[in-house]
């Protein structure tokens, strides 16, 4: 059996003389496809080894020299064995990697669930707001009967029970006096008739007023300040709920004792004490 060797990639191939004489040798590797001589590493092998076979003498023919024949590629040929590839070498050792800790996700934690206040503090902060409340109204009592009259029963019952009272309005500059006027009685030197009318301008009611009558003489001088209470001029004592309704008029008509003085002029005058 006869083996070359491809000069190029060591690939080993089985061939026969009848292929290596028809080239002249030159055979074309099957696997680089590198064209190479293969009398010049051509082997016998036999039971006993291989023994290297010399190649024959180049032929001369000058035709055959100008003419060379094409090559064909040696087919059938097994290749040999691959090589083992050299066992590698000892790798460098490749220092450990400090473990990457997993990224903790960051979040703003949700609030807490607050907890119902107990029902000890939910009845004392109700019971404190009506305290609030009660001292409020108490405080306001008469501002709120003007300005809600559905109030002021309500609130005249409790003020009743707590020993306070709900007063009516009292601003004297929203009441004006009309048609005063001053005569002397006939016959009664010592006695005056007095006549006013006295109208309440403000939208709620008012309580009645008081009154000043101021007397003066020749010089202009005060000779006799009098003031008269509601009682006075109504002959009675008015009732809690007898007030100045929003708009209403009410006319006096009254006679007064005087000294003995001679009065030329007089003044009078509504307020609140």
């Amino acid at each position: 059996m006869l083996i070359t060797t491809c000069g190029h990639c060591g690939a080993r191939f089985r061939v026969t003389p009848q292929q290596l004489n028809a080239r002249q040798g030159q055979v074309r590797c099957g696997r680089c496809h590198g064209i190479f001589s293969g009398f010049e590493s051509l082997e016998r092998h036999s039971e006993d080894g291989p023994v290297a076979v010399a190649p024959p003498p180049p032929r001369t023919d000058p035709l055959e020299a100008l003419e060379p024949l094409p090559i064909e590629e040696l087919t059938g040929i097994e290749p040999p064995a691959a090589q083992a590839a050299p066992p590698p070498g000892p790798q460098p050792k490749e220092q450990p990697r400090e473990a990457r800790r997993p990224r903790e996700a960051v979040g703003i934690p949700p609030d807490p669930a607050r907890e119902p206040p107990a029902r000890a503090w939910a009845f004392g902060a109700a019971l404190l707001a009506l305290l609030f409340c009660a001292e409020l109204a108490y405080t306001y009592r008469e501002p709120l009967a003007q300005r809600y009259p559905v109030l002021r029963p309500w609130l005249e019952s409790v003020c009743a029970a707590a020993g306070c009272s709900v007063a009516w309005s009292r601003d004297d500059t929203l009441l004006k006096l009309d048609d005063s006027e001053l005569l002397e009685v006939p016959g009664r030197p010592n006695e005056i008739a007095l006549g006013a009318r006295i109208r309440n301008l403000a939208p709620v009611a008012q309580e009645y007023p008081h009154l000043e009558l101021t007397l003066t003489d020749l010089t202009g001088q005060v000779a006799v300040r009098r003031v008269l209470r509601p009682v006075d001029y109504l002959g009675r004592l008015p009732a809690a709920a007898e007030v100045l309704a929003p708009g209403a008029e009410m006319a006096i008509q009254l006679r007064l004792e005087t000294p003995r003085v001679k009065a030329t002029g007089y003044e009078l005058l509504v307020f609140y004490p």
